[in-house]
């Protein structure tokens, strides 16, 4: 029975890890969502090829311990609706927990982390905006209604924002404020 038991779990130790993906890649595909998505691979050859310089340098430094980045940005009002929902539907099955909210007339964003290996680090890095049209129309030109950024790995709170303001994904300045 324990033998059984062990087997049942080791089975399911990768869809657990997955589950965060899996909730939120329903709105991959979808003509209404732009989605970015960057694997542990496109990190890895990033600091490969991150240059001489010492900027450089510092960024492959940062990107080599990230497993994933996924991104979902919609303009669609259901649609962010919906994300609302993931989010905290996975919120409920996971252990992250808020590390800090902002709430103003051009925005809402919240930043959800998993305890990593020190205070300066974490596993896993969450953060939902919603209610930017406004902001973000002022920043890219266009509008959009809701934005979900996962980022999984050993991530280092003290540099990630400048790893998502060299991507500019909206909401990211807001990252600034995450380090614990």
């Amino acid at each position: 029975m324990r033998k059984l038991i062990l087997i049942i779990a080791i089975a399911l130790v990768p869809f657990i890890g997955n589950a965060q993906t899996s909730i939120f890649n329903s709105f991959d595909g979808n003509d209404d969502v732009t989605t970015i998505s960057v694997s542990k691979k496109a990190f890895q050859l990033m600091a490969k090829f991150g240059g001489a310089s010492d900027e450089a340098r510092e960024y492959a430094e940062m990107v080599k311990n990230l497993d994933g980045l996924k991104v979902f940005t919609t303009e669609n009002k259901s649609i962010a609706t919906d994300m609302q929902g993931k989010v905290d539907k996975y919120l409920k099955s996971s252990s992250l927990y808020e590390l800090f909210s902002v709430n103003d007339k051009d925005a809402n964003v919240k930043i959800y982390v998993k305890e990593g290996r020190d205070e300066d680090h974490v596993k896993e890095l969450l953060m939902f905006v919603n209610g930017i049209e406004k902001h973000a129309g002022k920043i890219e030109g266009r509008s959009a209604e809701a934005v979900i950024v996962s980022l999984t790995g050993d991530i280092d709170l003290n540099k990630i924002a400048e790893l998502t303001e060299g991507l500019n994904i909206s909401g990211s300045e807001h990252l600034k404020n995450a380090k614990k």
